[in-house]
């Protein structure tokens, strides 16, 4: 069998498993896990994305990601905001806050502020696929 032959085959098998995968991780946009955790470490936190004003993807050192889904969507927050948060501790937990930053002239001005979710650990695939259901309107 040569490439030409294989690489369709190979394309389909991949697009028929995102439904399983998504309905595996993702329960209304919410990651069913059992693993999600209440705190992550702040020194181990790389960078954020947020994904809609539900969602904010926090990428750790060690290739580890976290998924946290906000309780309730958070006015104002979408992928090209900024966002702060303020902990007195070693932690960001589900208990803390997240305020949305805006952009005027140069500078940032705090926006709403919003409560955040438990942690749970996600792949990079699992991450995609959910992007994908919220494009897709799903």
């Amino acid at each position: 069998m040569n490439v030409t032959t294989l690489l369709p085959a190979v394309m389909l098998s991949l697009v028929a498993a995102l439904p399983v995968v998504a309905e595996k991780a993702f329960d209304g946009y919410e990651v069913a896990d059992t693993e999600a955790v209440r705190c992550i470490s702040l020194t181990r936190i790389r960078s954020t994305e947020v994904i809609d004003e539900k969602h904010i993807v926090f990428y750790m050192t060690g290739r580890q990601q976290y998924l946290n889904t906000l309780p309730h969507k958070c006015s104002g927050l979408n992928r090209r905001k900024t966002i702060m948060y303020r902990t007195s501790l070693s932690v960001l937990c589900d208990l803390d806050i997240i305020t949305v930053l805006d952009n005027i002239g140069g500078g940032f001005q705090p926006g709403p502020s919003c409560g955040l979710g438990r942690f749970a650990p996600v792949s990079t695939q699992e991450i995609s696929v959910l992007k994908e259901l919220i494009k897709a309107g799903k």
